[in-house]
């Protein structure tokens, strides 16, 4: 018993330092937390001041349409129409893109085709002599691979003469780096005519809305046979599992044939994006595709 009567003080003595040197702890980390919260609900707060009871109507009438144009061009201003993330970092972007501003916000965030810019980061210097860009549209990638310096070279096929004056225009807007060449209407001649220099050892870009088969015969696969090829396949076109299984034969001759595996768009990891709502994040990223899009990579096979 009395053993038992010494060990008691001693114990609870313990207790009482232990909690004490927890309290002092805990009265500092909950400043810090208050702090960090208080923070991070400052964008949010800040928004719903801004936001007039107009406004909140007028959004509330929007198509989804009209809603993905104007967060994304929220974006576009809140960044300067500057690429923040991803391989293209730095790139200026115009905001009166020809084809439409409904991905300006997604690109400037580096989550745009997220397949491909992971991809186009692996990209060493110097890897490839030359960039490629068949059915350029703005000159995104072309330009993007020029400004990253990954690329000295890129060569843009771009059927739409407003297109081409577009490219022409944000390649000065990104400083003129490297060479750029514009081409228009891309077919097995006009590809098949470029310089041997041009398309040894490329890395070729195809997004054509369907028409990567009528290009992609085997007559250019033959002369692109040393390149890296990256293709956007698209399944609305008549007939299209007959023509993309011969394709799949004709280049399975020269290439190794590798699929992109979908990546998610991490909308909730990104500082900018804290203050939107829910739908507006995933809606700024939507690419609007009828399906699951497939990204393929033709790889040469070795001599």
């Amino acid at each position: 018993m009395v053993c038992a009567i010494q060990l008691r003080p001693e114990k609870s003595s313990l207790r009482r330092r232990s909690v004490s040197a927890k309290g002092v702890e805990c009265m500092s980390d909950v400043s810090k937390l208050i702090e960090s919260e208080l923070q991070y609900f400052k964008p949010m707060l800040e928004r719903s001041i801004r936001s007039s009871t107009a406004e909140q109507q007028a959004w509330r009438n929007e198509t989804i349409r009209q809603r993905q144009e104007r967060i994304s061009l929220e974006v576009f201003d809140m960044l300067h129409g500057t690429v923040r993330y991803g391989p293209f970092t730095g790139l200026k972007l115009d905001r009166e893109a020809w084809w439409g501003c409904l991905d300006l916000g997604s690109q400037c965030l580096g989550l745009y085709e997220l397949e491909i810019l992971s991809f186009l980061a692996q990209v060493k210097l110097g890897q490839f002599s030359t960039f490629i860009d068949i059915g350029a549209a703005d000159g995104y990638y072309a330009i993007g691979m020029l400004k990253s310096q990954k690329i000295r070279k890129a060569i843009c096929f771009e059927q739409s003469e407003l297109g081409r004056e577009t490219i022409a225009k944000n390649w000065q807007r990104n400083d003129s780096e490297g060479v750029l060449e514009i081409f228009a209407e891309a077919n097995p001649e006009t590809i098949c005519a470029l310089p041997r220099a041009d398309l040894s050892g490329a890395l070729v870009m195809v997004d054509i809305e369907g028409a990567e088969f009528d290009v992609l015969v085997e007559k250019t696969l033959s002369v692109l046979k040393s390149c890296t090829i990256v293709i956007e396949i698209h399944n609305w076109i008549d007939d299209f599992s007959t023509r993309y299984a011969v394709f799949l034969q004709e280049a399975s001759k020269y290439f190794e044939i590798e699929i992109f595996k979908p990546i998610e768009r991490p909308t909730s990891s990104i500082k900018e994006l804290a203050d939107f709502t829910d739908d507006n994040r995933l809606l700024l990223v939507s690419e609007r595709r009828p399906c699951l899009m497939r990204f393929i990579r033709l790889v040469p096979r070795p001599p």
